[in-house]
């Protein structure tokens, strides 16, 4: 059982989704939210920051559906699926490059922030196909018989 790489897939992703919302926190707050808004408070979100919290409130449902596959694939010992494979890619690939934007490294964050629109939509697709995917995959493996998986 702890050799099986899907329970440190598991501890992994786990620990991921903590730092993912704590990193999500700080690139929708900010250590000083209140600078950065006008004092009427008109116009203090652009377009672009409300599309990469849209990234964000999408991302984190694709997180947990991986940790449920993968939950359900461990206790059950079952084999993943391609649609489980290609759906945590997905949203793995988000992820990560949502993470790059957020803490800035590299400079990737600043490069597209001035590109605008067109990548937090792109993540928007990349990260809907891969929730969809797992999606689908959980309810094609979710136990039936709940009463006697509580046994």
């Amino acid at each position: 059982m702890l050799l099986d790489s899907r329970l440190w897939l598991l501890v992994g992703f786990s620990i991921a989704m903590l730092f993912t919302i704590e990193a999500i926190e700080e690139s929708i707050d900010g250590p000083w939210p209140q600078l950065r808004r006008p004092a009427n408070g008109w116009g203090a979100v652009s377009p672009t920051h409300s599309l990469w919290m849209a990234v964000a409130l999408v991302m984190l449902p694709g997180l947990v559906l991986a940790i449920l596959n993968l939950a359900i694939l461990l206790a059950e010992d079952l084999p993943y699926s391609s649609a489980q494979l290609l759906g945590t890619i997905f949203v793995v690939i988000g992820w990560l490059v949502y993470l790059a934007t957020t803490t800035d490294l590299g400079g990737l964050g600043a490069y597209l922030h001035e590109v605008g629109l067109v990548a937090p939509l792109a993540l928007l697709v990349v990260l809907g196909i891969g929730d969809l995917l797992l999606l689908i995959a959980l309810l094609d493996i979710f136990p039936t018989d709940l009463p006697a998986l509580l046994r």
